[in-house]
């Protein structure tokens, strides 16, 4: 068994350099997944400067731990919008993943990219006799948009009410991004970290550790914002932490999810099953290895052994909406895609390219990342309560297998291999929470806000930008 995700494992990873000296360009791009490259794919016409940097290797973190679905039959998501929205919100978001989904088709036809695209019918279903009244309350907001649904039943999970929907699609993420990137003529450095950004008069300075970016727009495309105000992204935002796996399996094509938490998702690839569950907010059930084993015995109910383990972490907003636009003069983001980051991935780039060429886009305004709605007084005290409950959650879990000490004075964590001892400081450097020890994949975890580190401390999820290698 592999402790990593099949899209990491199936494909050579990108060796861009590092960077190696001080750049002014137009537009730098924070960022080396679906969002960042779409970006990036976007502005390949245009003649803007532009450049991109990611702290890893492309595609390698949230991008190359997806199930690399592609659907807008996203659970009970439309529902949570329309709640916290109306009907016509929820329609124009709908629409806007129809429309990436599409976009993302035409594109992989246009330039010939292999990643293994299959169209797939989706599945949505429940086994909560509470919940049939809102799937019906739900199919018939898709019939009035103009999209058939089937009820239908299929025995690979047990379901009390099921439908399904066509135009959805399968494919691998990786290979996708990769496909995008061989005609781009712009600059890329890998290994990059941007460790602090200043604003100057009508420009932004990005610092790495050694060298400078000096540029009129930054598109911040990386997972998590590392920067806190005036943003107030951590009251913005809770994150939900996935468990996922692949098995070699005999199965036809598909493409199925539970419609509430806790999530069940299925999908197909090859002669793999790829199964996903036991999602919940990283402050909570904080225990990786307790995940797993449960991952496990729900995936010997099916009869399959897993040959890829892996986790993911998600962003989800307090209006399920994603957050893509201007926050200040001159700064996008694109983030909190609930899950479903690659159609929303893949359109925030053609309305940020949008904002930075200026043209029209009919989905700016709805996600607005200053929109109404985004933060109440009762939802930012939950993800505060969150925040605080992840922060106390590394204070009191202990992990028999780690040696907690102190050396010059500071906390450090040690887990020792059997070869070799890996030493690190024990606080997030993003605000400070104690981090867990994640025994299946073997990385450091923030139980705050996400953050992870490699075995050896380096940094390989944001919103940390600086390592807690020991030294």
């Amino acid at each position: 068994m592999k402790e990593i995700s099949i899209w990491k494992d199936t494909v050579n990873e990108t060796n861009y350099q590092k960077l190696n000296e001080d750049k002014k360009v137009d537009v730098l791009i924070i960022g080396g997944g679906i969002t960042g490259i779409s970006t990036l794919y976007n502005l390949k016409d245009s003649n803007l400067k532009v450049i991109l940097v990611e702290q890893n290797r492309l595609g390698m973190s949230v991008t190359g731990n997806s199930t690399g679905k592609l659907s807008y039959l996203q659970n009970d998501l439309l529902d949570k919008i329309r709640k916290c929205h109306n009907d016509e919100i929820a329609s124009k978001y709908l629409k806007s993943q129809r429309h990436a989904i599409r976009m993302i088709k035409d594109t992989i036809k246009k330039e010939n990219i292999d990643c293994d695209l299959e169209k797939v019918d989706s599945y949505l279903y429940t086994n909560k006799d509470n919940e049939i009244k809102k799937m019906e309350d739900l199919v018939k907001f898709l019939n009035n948009n103009g999209i058939e649904t089937k009820n239908i039943n299929n025995d690979i999970v047990d379901s009390k009410y099921m439908i399904s929907v066509s135009d959805t699609y399968l494919f691998h993420p990786i290979k996708f991004i990769y496909g995008l990137i061989k005609n781009i003529k712009f600059p890329i450095y890998e290994q990059t970290s941007i460790k602090n950004i200043t604003k100057e008069e009508d420009y932004y300075i990005a610092y790495t550790d050694k060298y400078k970016i000096k540029a009129q727009w930054i598109v911040m495309a990386s997972h998590y914002p590392y920067f806190n105000l005036p943003y107030l992204f951590p009251i913005k935002s809770s994150l939900e932490k996935s468990y996922l796996s692949a098995s070699k399996k005999d199965i036809d094509k598909i493409s199925l999810i539970s419609y509430s938490n806790p999530f069940i998702s299925i999908r197909s690839y090859k002669d793999y099953l790829i199964y996903l569950s036991n999602s919940h907010t990283i402050n909570k059930d904080t225990f990786d290895l307790e995940n797993y084993q449960e991952l496990m015995r729900k995936l010997n109910v099916l009869d399959v052994a897993p040959d890829y383990v892996w986790s993911n972490i998600d962003i989800i907003t307090n209006d399920g909406i994603p957050y893509i636009g201007k926050i200040d003069d001159k700064l996008l983001i694109g983030t909190g895609y609930n899950t479903w980051g690659l159609a929303s991935g893949f359109i925030c780039g053609k309305i940020l390219s949008d904002i930075l060429l200026d043209k029209e886009n009919s989905y700016i305004e709805l996600f607005n990342p200053k929109r109404k709605g985004s933060l109440t007084i009762l939802s930012g005290i939950k993800d505060a309560i969150n925040s605080v409950d992840g922060y106390i959650k590394g204070y009191l879990d202990k992990n028999d297998n780690i040696l907690y000490d102190k050396k010059d004075g500071k906390d450090v964590i040690i887990y020792d291999d059997g070869k070799e001892k890996h030493i690190v400081y024990q606080h997030c450097p993003h605000l400070g929470c104690k981090l867990l020890f994640n025994e299946i994949e073997k990385t450091w975890d923030c139980p705050c806000h996400g953050s992870r580190f490699d075995l050896d401390g380096k940094c390989i999820s944001a919103p940390a930008n600086k390592d807690i290698t020991y030294k």
